[in-house]
């Protein structure tokens, strides 16, 4: 792996924003947690210390359950004292504070009546390696594949890149989400012990239809009409362009051959399913329009914030942009409430060999 260039993609909306403001997210990864503990019910185990990679924890609310549910199923397993080793990675500029605020005083901290487990944090992108080799036994993934590496384009006519009318733009999405996926499938396998596995859970798209269509329309819309108000200049909504492409089951298993392996990992099990939307659900309970564009508006604040902020002008009030746009896109949302299709993309490997 050379030649790595160094993500310019942000983090999540900082200061535990990410962790009030993911409950979607969450209810996506229940759906996978059934595989995830077949996993580690599977997985080989010595006397050796185990190692438990979180690849792309954000701020950690996420995280505790899958690793809980780890926790519980291999001391089933090895007995009560074997060392488990825990390792959560971000971006740098990740909020990490919340991370350690979450494990050590969140009732949902995994952390919770054990001793014998090790929590660590590393600030690197894992498009890198991140861990020594042949060191890991289980990774978890969850809700980062989506994100490119790097944004490849300006979208000129929407906010996320892969929904641009402009081929040019989407075929450069198509070919870095590619590339991602096989860069990080090379540098997991080297860090999986033989027989160690890997869950990884993404933003999915079946092959007949679109996603995030009407949301992301709003969203974009919503820039739109900043621009029309003077609070947005051209070049600065240009500029907003989201690097995400949903992955079909067809782009998930695209690396592997006919045996389904690829870089010393077998491809287990690949899908993509439907998850709820919680805010629709919310919706049709209350009746409230104006809580479910909260709702909508909230968790896309919390992840598109900091690319939002990055494409303004320096002398920007970027705070006064930021709310002053998702006021406009909760209200848009609100005026015309639609049930958002929502799917993940799940794969689920095993190494099996040497690269």
């Amino acid at each position: 792996m050379t030649g790595y260039e160094k993500s310019a993609v942000a983090p999540m909306e900082g200061s535990g924003i990410y962790n009030r403001n993911s409950t979607l997210q969450a209810a996506g990864i229940e759906l996978a947690l059934p595989l995830w503990e077949n996993m580690v019910r599977s997985v080989p185990v010595g006397g050796e210390p185990v190692v438990i990679a979180d690849y792309g924890a954000s701020q950690g609310r996420n995280s505790m359950a899958p690793v809980r549910i780890a926790i519980k199923a291999l001391r089933h397993r090895t007995g009560p004292k074997c060392p488990i080793q825990v390792v959560h990675t971000d971006l740098p500029a990740n909020d990490f504070s919340s991370l350690f605020t979450v494990l050590d005083e969140g009732s949902e901290s995994y952390m919770a009546g054990q001793s014998g487990v090790y929590p660590s944090a590393i600030g690197r992108s894992y498009f890198e390696p991140l861990l020594p080799p042949g060191s890991v036994h289980l990774g978890w993934n969850s809700w980062t594949m989506h994100w490119l590496s790097r944004k490849v384009a300006d979208a000129p006519d929407h906010i996320f890149a892969s929904m641009s009318g402009a081929p040019t733009v989407r075929a450069a999405v198509a070919d870095q989400s590619g590339e991602d996926w096989r860069r990080f499938l090379i540098a997991r396998s080297r860090e999986l012990r033989e027989g160690g596995k890997l869950i990884s859970i993404f933003v999915g798209k079946p092959a007949d239809r679109d996603v995030w269509r009407g949301l992301g329309d709003e969203l974009w819309n919503s820039i739109q009409d900043l621009g029309r108000a003077g609070l947005l200049s051209a070049q600065e909504r240009h500029r907003i362009t989201v690097p995400t492409k949903p992955r079909s089951l067809a782009e998930i298993e695209a690396p592997f051959d006919t045996n389904a392996h690829f870089a010393g990992l077998r491809l287990e099990h690949a899908e993509v399913m439907e998850a709820p939307d919680l805010f629709w659900l919310r919706f049709q309970e209350s009746g409230s329009a104006q809580q479910f564009g909260e709702d909508w508006a909230n968790m896309m604040r919390a992840v598109y914030t900091p690319t939002i902020k990055a494409a303004l002008d320096p002398e920007r009030d970027a705070v006064a942009v930021i709310d002053t746009l998702f006021a406009r896109c909760a209200a848009r949302i609100a005026a015309n409430p639609q049930r958002n299709e929502h799917f993940i993309g799940v794969a689920v490997l095993t190494k099996t060999s040497a690269l």
